[in-house]
């Protein structure tokens, strides 16, 4: 199973190296990781999941869990929670802030 490593590194702007300084891996690793030749362990993919400020299940591509209520959000409510998940918390309340103006 391929993870979503290469994607969230490009979306962080990141290097290989600078991605395996950040988690405290090699390099070689890395890329193998991203060309599918190998996996992370268990303790790495949690490290990468909170370094992209993502889920485990988005890590591994799985963007939106399955639940009853799935099939009633539309491709915009999908892409705008992960859009939002990935704020950090002054970037949220600024979103909160912004969406309560227009639902008075």
């Amino acid at each position: 199973m391929k993870l979503r490593i290469r994607e969230l590194r490009e979306e962080y702007q990141m290097t290989q190296q600078e991605l395996a300084q950040k988690i405290s891996n090699a390099q070689r690793n890395i890329s193998n990781w991203e060309s599918g030749i190998n996996e992370p362990d268990c303790e790495t993919i949690l490290k990468l999941a909170d370094l992209f400020n993502v889920s485990i299940d988005e890590l591994f591509g799985r963007e939106f869990y399955e639940r009853e209520s799935a099939g009633t959000d539309t491709d915009a409510d999908k892409s705008l929670a992960l859009a939002i998940k990935r704020l950090n918390t002054e970037q949220k309340f600024a979103i909160k802030i912004l969406i309560s103006s227009f639902t008075k």
